[in-house]
């Protein structure tokens, strides 16, 4: 049987803010992200928890015309919160909800029927709203595929190149890394590409730092995410952005070879061929998915690609 991939709006930044600053939400936008990410969890203290969901409700409303992503990463189960999070931000405008510490499928599964009810009886497009599971134990990064595949609402997901230095997942695997960016979450990030990529996902998340000012280390987490199958890299920082839209926008080159094969094969199909010589390669219907996922890439980030022939391509 054929592997379906689910559709998913292509971002190739998403930028945290703290929900409890309503001014820093409204001006983020400013910064290039193609999405936010209002963050009711790590960054907020228990006691503005409360104000800063009203402060986030306010923000999507501000903010739901502009040309940006909303999303917002609310608490875990098990913590008394969530329930109120969702109550508070499920409001028109809002793109999806970064589930924290995921560890079970049944969680997924639990925040899907919660958000069908919140759509119905808010009178919102059912099924419109995300879930972005947020793998940061060992039990959890070893059951993803089961994770991704607990809704169908779940559209990106992922850790290309793995646990990061002082967070959970890095913990509770207990890894010790030599440095920032080095080998040692590697496997681990592979192994998260591959479980997503099985459940049909492709819109894969690259690493992040929490080193602010370190510019050269985004640009080679972003360069090596890639490398290992990432589409899209989240900041906590505004001056990554400019960075992450860059590694993770195709090159004009690379939109020129992508164009180019199209149009190769395209010729070569009006000739009863569908493999043709094409700069020294034999090109052929898998190369044309290849490319034509770059051209799709690059119109989400505002490219122009030209004109590409129209090709019926055949299922897998």
């Amino acid at each position: 049987m054929p592997q379906t991939f689910r559709d998913a709006k292509c971002y190739r930044s998403m930028l945290f803010v703290p929900g409890h600053k309503l001014d820093w939400m409204l001006k983020a936008p400013k910064y290039g992200p193609d999405a936010l990410i209002l963050d009711l969890e790590d960054s907020v203290g228990i006691g503005e928890k409360p104000a800063a969901r009203i402060a986030i409700a306010e923000a999507i409303k501000e903010l739901r015309a502009e040309p940006v992503g909303l999303f917002v990463r609310v608490n875990s189960w098990r913590t008394g919160c969530l329930i109120d999070d969702l109550s508070a931000v499920v409001v028109d405008g809002l793109d999806g909800v970064m589930l924290s510490k995921a560890e079970d499928p049944e969680d997924v599964a639990a925040l899907d029927l919660v958000l069908g009810e919140l759509e119905r009886s808010r009178e919102l497009s059912f099924g419109s709203i995300e879930i972005c599971p947020y793998p940061e134990t060992a039990l959890a990064m070893y059951r993803l595929y089961e994770i991704c595949m607990a809704s169908q609402r779940v559209k990106r997901a992922g850790a290309a190149t793995g646990p990061n230095p002082g967070g959970d997942g890095g913990r509770s695997l207990g890894l010790q890394f030599e440095e920032e960016g080095a080998v040692e979450g590697v496997a681990f990030g592979a192994y998260s590409v591959l479980q997503a990529r099985a459940a049909g996902i492709v819109q894969i998340e690259g690493a992040m730092t929490g080193r602010l000012d370190d510019l050269d280390l985004v640009r080679r987490n972003c360069q090596k995410s890639k490398r290992m199958g990432a589409s899209f890299a989240s900041a906590i920082h505004p001056s990554h952005i400019p960075i992450i839209n860059e590694i993770y926008s195709p090159s004009q080159e690379e939109v020129d070879e992508a164009r180019g094969v199209v149009s190769a094969l395209a010729e070569g199909i009006a000739r009863g061929q569908a493999a043709v010589r094409y700069n020294s390669k034999l090109v052929d219907f898998a190369n044309v998915r290849t490319a034509m996922d770059v051209l799709k890439k690059a119109e989400a980030a505002g490219m122009n690609i030209g004109d590409v022939p129209k090709i019926e391509i055949p299922a897998y």
